[in-house]
């Protein structure tokens, strides 16, 4: 086309212009099938008679017609415009308007960093809105997943991370905003305008100024509010719970002092339940006090699924509030299949593993690809503000994924297979692929005790003035507890890791001696998650009358654990992480902030 341009005569002023979109229609005609139509609403023709400046183009413009109906009806068009020509020009009759077109669904391609709640704060949609045309997706969603956008919505909005985003509770109106945040009507809606064409909905995420808060952290931009359940008011007093676990009590040799305390000194099925019960126990106990009146159930699951199928043979458990339990995956499974149709809430306390999730399903335990996820989003914030760090992977078999995803990211890393008999690096090798000059990464994915022990020993000896390297991991192993770590080594390296729990024995202070006081022993990690497992779920139910109604309170955090229960395709699982770096002999919570 700009070759022909080039090469025609000059003209100008409106003769250059006629000519010009005479040339384009000319062009345009040549491909076109002639047409018309509108032809069943046709009533009459006019006659026109070119004179001198007609252009095809000026006619159509002129009698409202189009280049397809001028050309149908006068074919000899074809050979071109010629003055005193004769053209039938169609009149009509009123053309009633085409339907409306079905809204037809857009879809989103997920990038790099992008949440849930950012591709529907993204397409001005509610996180409901974006889960209700997306049933599959819960807390994480992967790159290259495409999305579908309801209501063919156009893209309205755009994340800015000198923000933060805040989800809309159900129920919640601007006084309650006001007093969360600090800002009256008019502020939101001035950074939120939105708001004055759909007012405040439940699930729309809004946009806020970055303030520091001690009742809420932000989490990838996102506030995660602080909630005090202890402080609120009570709407039920009474409740009634029921706990399953695998005791196995008809086991235990009660005749036999010795075989009971051998049987008592390992971590087992008897063992973890023992100490669960006593955290949940002392937990009620704590909560009495508050003015609550807590029938508790306590049944024997025998680790047994024949002993399952008695107890709910048993049992009518429609009159309670919750059952916690069992502790088996499998026997999870086949009480949740029998009670599919209750109403009734069933928690699973302890499992990392998965679960068959139905509509009555709470899964208590943090999916572990959160944890990864967690990782990757404090990386990539880490990449974004460091210049040329050295990055060297240290990776066993079993977690090659993990070094191919982080070679990804970082293509230059240093790779460093561990000898497979011994699962043992060479210091020198270390020492020669770290840098004196850049901050030195390190990341180390194996859950070997001694490759952990030696590597994290290796790397405190070369930390030095001229030589800072920081440690990280995507997935902390419990072989960072061996007693042989030293823990002011790992404070050293700024040890970086996301966790379901926090392990800062300083915080459990109060606890440890509540529990000694009482039982006569500190407590494990697995009867501290007892006792505030059950706190929570307690507490959720007596403020709001149901359990499931009380995950709507938020994010709740105590010592050691945290809960933010959401709803999946099916069920609700707890989706709250802890971001950990070691400072010295303590361990501190990273926030966004």
């Amino acid at each position: 086309m700009i070759s022909v341009l080039n090469r025609l005569p000059r003209l100008s002023g409106s003769r250059r212009v006629l000519f010009f979109f005479g040339l384009v229609f000319g062009l345009l005609t040549a491909n076109l099938q002639a047409q018309d139509p509108n032809e069943d609403y046709r009533t009459h023709f006019l006659i026109h008679k070119v004179r001198k400046g007609d252009t095809s183009f000026s006619l159509t413009k002129r009698y409202e017609i189009s280049a397809q109906q001028l050309l149908y009806y006068n074919p000899e068009l074809k050979d071109g415009l010629k003055r005193k020509m004769k053209l039938k020009i169609p009149r009509y009759k009123e053309i009633p308007s085409p339907p409306e077109p079905e809204p037809q669904a857009n879809t989103h391609t997920v990038k790099k960093g992008e949440t849930p709640w950012r591709v529907a704060y993204q397409y001005g949609i509610t996180l409901e809105e974006l889960k209700a045309a997306n049933p599959e997706i819960d807390a994480v969603i992967s790159i290259d997943q495409v999305l579908v956008i309801p209501e063919a919505t156009v893209e309205t909005n755009s994340f800015d991370p000198n923000y933060n985003y805040y989800t809309v509770k159900p129920k919640e109106g601007y006084y309650r905003l006001e007093v969360k945040f600090g800002l009256s009507e008019e502020e939101l809606i001035a950074l939120n305008p939105e708001l004055s064409e759909k007012g405040l909905l439940a699930g729309m995420i809004l946009r806020l100024p970055k303030r520091n808060s001690p009742t809420y952290t932000t989490e990838n931009n996102l506030i995660i509010e602080k909630v005090n359940l202890r402080d609120s008011l009570f709407r039920q007093t009474e409740l009634k719970v029921a706990l399953m676990a695998p005791f196995r009590l008809p086991t235990v040799p009660i005749d036999s002092i010795a075989q009971t305390n051998q049987i008592l000194q390992t971590r087992n099925l008897q063992t973890i339940s023992l100490d669960f019960y006593a955290g949940a126990r002392l937990a009620m106990e704590d909560l009495v006090e508050l003015g609550l009146s807590i029938d508790f159930t306590v049944l024997d699951t025998e680790n047994s699924n024949f002993r399952i199928n008695q107890l709910l043979d048993a049992y009518d458990f429609s009159s309670y509030d919750f059952v916690v339990g069992p502790f088996v995956p499998r026997h999870f499974n086949t009480f949740s299949e029998k009670l599919e149709n209750r109403k009734l809430p069933l928690v699973s306390p302890l499992t990392t593993k998965p679960l068959t999730m139905r509509k009555n399903v709470v899964h208590s335990s943090t999916d572990r690809k959160l944890l990864r996820e967690r990782m990757y989003r404090y990386i990539d914030s880490l990449d974004q503000s460091a210049e040329n760090p050295c990055v060297v992977i240290v990776a066993d078999a079993e977690n090659l994924a993990a070094q191919n995803r982080l070679k990804k990211q970082f293509p230059l890393a240093e790779i460093v297979n561990p000898d497979p008999e011994f699962n043992f690096v060479k210091p020198e090798l270390i020492d020669s692929l770290t840098s004196h000059l850049e901050q030195n990464w390190v990341f180390l994915e194996t859950k070997k005790t001694n490759l952990i022990i030696s590597m994290v020993s290796m790397l405190n000896a070369q930390q030095n003035e001229d030589r800072k390297t920081k440690l990280m991991t995507l997935d902390r192993s419990s072989a960072y507890d061996d007693e042989n770590i030293d823990k002011s080594h790992l404070g050293n390296l700024s040890f970086t890791y996301a966790e379901t729990y926090d392990i800062n024995p300083i915080a459990l202070t109060s606890l440890y001696e509540r529990f000694e006081s009482t039982y006569g022993t500190v407590p494990t990690r697995d009867a501290i998650r007892g006792y505030e497992l059950m706190t929570d779920l307690l507490l959720r139910t007596a403020i709001r009358e149901e359990l499931i109604d009380g995950f709507e309170l938020g994010e709740t955090q105590y010592l050691q654990n945290k809960f933010l229960f959401q709803e999946q395709a099916n069920g609700f699982r707890n989706t709250a992480v802890y971001l950990l770096q070691h400072k010295g002999y303590e361990t501190i919570e990273l926030t966004d902030e």
